[in-house]
């Protein structure tokens, strides 16, 4: 398992929902110029999640057309293959998601009376 951020790992798993919708795989998807997939790269300390696109051919070969860039919060910085569009819809749900799954309402610490002396 690839070790992120929780808000960059949401965007992924919008990534991962696109490529089933569109090919039924998890890094496989149609952009406007042709078939792309993604390949993750090494984990980062920072959070962010980074890797490789490849375009593929018609034979069914892949060559790399150029990387992706997911920061620890949650922005897409770059993304070969992905509309700008797609991206800010990728990036609005998985804030939605990361909002609703951690919200802010944890409970609030105790508030313990403070004793003076006298």
């Amino acid at each position: 398992m690839y070790k992120c951020s929780a808000k960059s790992s949401l965007v992924l798993d919008q990534m991962r929902a696109r490529c089933q919708a569109d090919t039924q795989t998890n890094n496989k998807w149609t952009g406007k110029s042709g078939n792309y997939m993604y390949i993750m790269g090494r984990e980062n300390a920072d959070g962010k999640a980074t890797g490789v696109v490849h375009k593929i051919a018609e034979d069914s070969s892949h060559k790399l057309c150029g990387s992706f860039k997911i920061m620890s919060d949650g922005m897409i910085a770059r993304f070969t293959g992905l509309s700008r569009q797609d991206q800010t819809n990728m990036m609005r749900s998985a804030d939605a998601e990361y909002s609703a799954k951690y919200s802010e309402t944890a409970p609030a610490e105790d508030t313990a009376p403070t004793k003076v002396a006298v």
